[in-house]
């Protein structure tokens, strides 16, 4: 109910924090980065622990109804808004404010702020209070997904923190399950779009499915983009 009375104020937030992006960006243009490694250790490891925490009860959630339902009730029908999964939705939602907080110790420590970064936080918020007022369905899978993919990349940014520094493969496999991610929310958004045209009764409007498949469709764009120039053009240049 409190995001269903107040789901647009994330609009105000997410506009609130590009300012203050840029803002920050330009006091730190002359001034000495900051050195933040025990705070950002702390971040990155709580933030970890909060999303293996979420990521175990959603895929209770998701382990029943595919034991009890079909993968077409699982995008048609929410979560039962009374159950424990269903306050690990709410935390989700919630969780995306403090996320933002990433970004904090990104200008601070003076690192490369790329558009990526500060694009998928704040239309990320927006997106997700969206779907938490309407209860989305297809949102159990988004959650379970965003969840299990944050509990492995905040526990590699806590270790690179702390000076660990994990080979390569780890950061191409972060990336890949992160495009992967993004890639099958389109999918998704596409399969509840095909089956609410055929009649079926989808717990998502339209106005909401939009939203979803140009976030989506964006994020894959971007995120294959970056992979690409990351880890397919290096390697290139090295062979040349």
């Amino acid at each position: 109910k409190y995001f269903m009375d107040n789901w647009s104020y994330s609009i105000g937030i997410s506009l609130g924090y590009c300012l203050i992006v840029h803002t920050i960006q330009r006091c730190m243009r002359d001034r000495k980065a900051w050195n933040l490694k025990l705070p950002l250790i702390a971040w990155n490891a709580a933030l970890a622990l909060f999303s293996l925490a979420g990521t175990v009860r959603m895929f209770e959630e998701i382990r029943y109804v595919m034991s009890s339902y079909t993968l077409l009730d699982s995008i048609s029908y929410s979560l039962d808004p009374r159950s424990v999964s269903a306050f690990w939705g709410c935390a989700f939602a919630a969780s995306k404010i403090v996320e933002l907080g990433d970004t904090l110790f990104v200008l601070l420590r003076k690192k490369p702020l790329i558009f990526l970064h500060w694009y998928h936080h704040a239309v990320v918020l927006v997106y997700v209070w969206h779907s938490a007022a309407e209860l989305v369905a297809g949102g159990r899978w988004f959650i379970f997904m965003n969840y299990g993919i944050h509990s492995i990349m905040y526990a590699y940014y806590a270790c690179t923190a702390a000076g660990i520094r994990p080979p390569r493969w780890c950061n191409v496999f972060i990336t890949t399950l992160q495009t992967t991610q993004m890639l099958i929310g389109v999918a998704i958004t596409i399969a509840v779009a095909y089956f609410k045209g055929q009649g079926h009764k989808m717990q998502q409007s339209y106005n909401n499915l939009y939203l979803c498949f140009g976030i989506y469709a964006s994020f894959a764009v971007l995120f294959l983009n970056f992979f690409i120039r990351s880890y397919c053009m290096k390697k290139t240049k090295k062979i040349e």
